[in-house]
């Protein structure tokens, strides 16, 4: 059997104390799509591990060619397609650093943090798991995994942010990927025991204390042998564990009286620490559940909510580089020339503030000398745009432009561009960003906050994607999205070493008058 000799050996990722390697003898690139399946805490791992395991992959020829996986040299699976390979092989990486893992206890569970506290849903991966995960995820809670619960040995649990998908279809509007959201280590609250049909009413049995942790053990994904480590941690946790066990709930319902009862716990807790009888937080929590899900009759659902990430497109290498060039070498050269920017003040004029904004702006007749490298580009991708953000079609107005440079300590508070009446036709806004080679400052993120979907409107959130400035490259968004200039740390005072950008607002125009035809077929 003849096989493909093209070896490229790669690190998937290294994390918590195993390290994955891939040696791909396919030429399919079988690297990046697994990848992008795995949790960024492998990905991101530049720690060094204890335990090392290397994946070959091999092409064997014939029609169709068959693609053999062997695990530290030992033939584990084969198949006909690489996307089943790649698939395959993203699986076997998270059961195996699970089972390897000298640092971490694994259970197989769905995991969010809510108000300092893990809330835990064990069992294995599924669409049940995953579906409660992402209400609870809509409401405010932070996604740690749908994958695997993390445990050190004092108990608190780790995020394994893989990618979480429902039905097939990885979930975008949601706060689940987000390298920058924070996910410390927390200590694990609450369990979610389930099983069997969904109840009418969801009245599940509350445990605390002993035994409390038997969910946990009994999902736990590492080998037996380890009875130690394991009972180190439900040794931990068991104290201060309050275990709900019960039918699978309507995941909405469920997610809403989770995260409510944690907040009447953190209520209740407060006022006890007044009095004699204060106990631990433990104790409100099974209160809050005796109550909440106990009731006669039982307690109404919170009205619904959800959190919607902001959406936003990137286009990198968006001018040419002679372009790019061009454009960074007119703003060097124009340095006398760039004054405070200022806010629309109250009454629509303009006004600086280093309260809320602190940058400098180019003269608009000096920009006007370059702004042919963005009105031809920009143009054409505004169908692009439009349908990337799921925005509406809007007849274009005009286009309205600045280049700013942000120096030491610049920054610009959050808020939206279409706070004033003069800035509501705003629709899409855009920021192309440029500096020399190396970048020469630090920080600067453009932070795109969430929006809470609620029966009564929308309203900003406290969470937020960051979007790194990368040069030559063109982000867009909605205009009435929170956004945020995050302080700049420039390496010196000298101007190349400010962030450059230009600031572009697509507006909408004038709508067309209706024909004589439209009106009789209205």
């Amino acid at each position: 059997m003849a096989t493909t000799e093209t070896e490229v050996t790669r690190t998937l990722g290294t994390g918590y104390g195993v390290e994955v390697r891939l040696d791909d003898r396919t030429g399919l690139g079988l690297a990046d799509h697994v990848r992008a399946a795995l949790a960024p805490e492998l990905t991101a791992g530049d720690r060094a591990a204890e335990e090392v395991v290397t994946y070959r992959v091999t092409a064997v020829a014939g029609e169709p060619p068959e693609y053999v996986v062997a695990r530290d040299d030992l033939e584990v699976f084969a198949a006909d397609s690489a996307e089943a390979v790649g698939d395959w092989l993203a699986q076997d990486v998270d059961a195996v650093v699970a089972r390897r893992s000298g640092e971490m206890t694994f259970v197989h569970a769905g995991v969010v943090g809510w108000r300092g506290l893990g809330i835990a849903i064990p069992g294995l991966r599924s669409p049940a798991i995953s579906t409660l995960v992402a209400e609870l995820v809509r409401r405010g809670a932070v996604y740690y995994s749908d994958r695997f619960a993390v445990l050190d040995g004092r108990g608190r649990v780790h995020p394994y942010r893989a990618p979480l998908e429902l039905g097939g279809v990885l979930q975008r509007d949601l706060r689940l990927i987000q390298d920058d959201v924070p996910a410390e280590p927390l200590p694990l609250g609450l369990v979610l025991a389930c099983g069997g049909p969904p109840a009418a009413v969801w009245r599940p049995l509350i445990r605390h204390g002993r035994r409390s942790a038997l969910p946990l053990v009994e999902a736990a994904a590492g080998p037996r042998d380890d009875d130690d480590r394991l009972a180190t941690v439900v040794a931990a946790i068991e104290p201060t564990l309050v275990t709900l066990r019960g039918p699978w709930p309507e995941p909405a319902g469920a997610a809403a009286h989770l995260l409510d009862l944690v907040d009447e716990a953190y209520v209740s807790h407060a006022v006890h620490a007044l009095t004699d009888g204060a106990g631990g937080l433990t104790d409100d929590l099974v209160r809050a559940a005796e109550t909440r899900l106990h009731a006669e009759p039982a307690r109404p659902v919170t009205p619904f909510r959800r959190l919607l990430a902001t959406p936003y497109v990137r286009l990198p290498d968006f001018l040419s580089s002679t372009d790019r060039d061009r454009l960074l070498d007119h703003a060097l050269r124009w340095e006398d020339e760039f004054a405070e920017s200022g806010i629309v003040g109250a009454g629509g004029e303009g006004t600086v503030n280093h309260e809320a904004r602190k940058s400098r702006t180019l003269l608009s007749a000096r920009f006007e000398e370059v702004w042919e490298l963005f009105d031809g580009p920009l143009r054409g991708i505004l169908s692009y745009a439009r349908q990337e953000l799921g925005l509406e079609w809007f007849p274009l107005g005009k286009i309205e432009r600045q280049l700013t440079a942000h120096g030491p300590g610049g920054f610009f508070v959050p808020h939206v561009d279409t706070g004033h009446p003069i800035a509501a036709s705003r629709r899409i806004s855009c920021v192309y960003y440029f500096h020399p080679t190396p970048r020469r400052y630090r920080g600067g993120d453009l932070r795109l906050y969430d929006t809470w979907d609620t029966p009564t409107g929308t309203t900003g959130a406290a969470s937020w994607t960051t979007v790194t400035p990368e040069d030559n490259s063109l982000v867009l968004f909605p205009s009435d999205a929170f956004h945020e200039v995050r302080p700049v740390h420039p390496e010196s005072d000298a101007f190349a070493a400010s962030r450059f950008a230009v600031t572009i607002w697509f507006h909408e125009g004038a709508r067309p008058e209706p024909t004589g035809t439209d009106q009789v077929l209205r």
